[in-house]
């Protein structure tokens, strides 16, 4: 089983070009075909509420990262390049991405987008077998898509990349949220591409009392001989949830198991509201420190 259709959300910042860089090792190591669509930054228009650290010159205005900003010379590092430059940033990104095509020998298109259509990028992921987005950062204002709204709408899987870290690869040491649902059994299904050259993986459940361990356990075995008889080494793992929230036992497991990925089942709370996750879905978005495969 390959990935032979990845799509990549790319935009100004650091984070963005790590997003890329991580999209294209994937489509060497699967010999497949990437999609890359750079997010435009948002407009702004006129006054409004002004971020901490932001000003404003004359002339068109995009909202850019704070790295992108110091990249172009500006010594006050502000979150504000003309027009022009965001612009500039895009050719050299799209440059640098059509290099790499070359030089590895690889297949890709590139495509504009600006944060509005979300819609059109929730229709055109429906098409890929895996599509990469950044976490949204608290700090500034989103520029680009939200994942959550990406992974309800697609039905697709979502590997989600912190803002903040270096992720060239993942999927060495894995670790999987398990819990016998449908969108945990979807998300590990479609994390087996993922899967295959893992030296470990770890498929855990997260019980509120000692009755849930017993009653899961069965599930939680299955789940472990179906990704070994994939050649996956995979191993079981149960525990109580304790005072901690679930999110924070598996992003607590994550860090002291080393784990590179995350899968984890994408929820929604609400059947009138489905482009909302909850629970440990939005818990672990809003605080991942590994990337995260989400499916629903």
């Amino acid at each position: 089983m390959a990935l032979k259709d990845i799509l990549v959300g790319v935009d100004p910042s650091t984070a963005g070009e790590g997003r890329l860089k991580l999209a294209l090792n994937l489509v060497r190591a699967h010999q497949g075909h990437i999609t890359a669509c750079y997010i435009i930054r948002e407009k702004q228009a006129g006054p409004g509420p002004i971020l901490p650290g932001v000003r404003f010159d004359s002339g068109p205005r995009v909202l850019v990262s704070p790295e992108a900003s110091a990249a172009a010379g500006d010594p006050l590092s502000t979150l504000v390049l003309p027009a022009s430059r965001e612009a500039e940033r895009a050719e050299q990104v799209e440059e640098l991405f059509r290099t790499e095509l070359r030089a590895h020998g690889l297949s890709g298109e590139w495509h504009l987008l600006s944060p509005g259509e979300t819609a059109i990028f929730i229709d055109f992921a429906k098409s890929f077998d895996l599509t990469i987005l950044g976490q949204l950062s608290p700090e500034i204002r989103s520029t680009g898509f939200r994942p959550d709204e990406i992974v309800i709408g697609t039905g697709r899987p979502v590997l989600v990349v912190p803002y903040a870290g270096s992720f060239d690869t993942v999927g060495k040491r894995v670790l999987v949220a398990w819990d016998g649902t449908r969108e945990a059994t979807r998300a590990a299904n479609d994390a087996l591409p993922l899967l295959e050259n893992a030296d470990a993986v770890t498929v855990i459940f997260v019980g509120a009392r000692e009755t849930a361990l017993a009653e899961h356990h069965p599930s939680v075995e299955r789940m472990v001989h179906h990704l070994r008889r994939h050649g996956i080494p995979a191993q079981t793992e149960e525990t109580l949830q304790g005072d901690l929230r679930i999110s924070d036992v598996l992003l607590s497991r994550a860090a002291d198991l080393a784990i590179d990925l995350l899968v984890a089942g994408a929820y929604h709370h609400s059947q009138l509201r489905e482009a909302l996750v909850g629970g440990v879905s939005r818990e672990l978005l809003d605080h991942m420190t590994v990337p995260v495969l989400m499916s629903h």
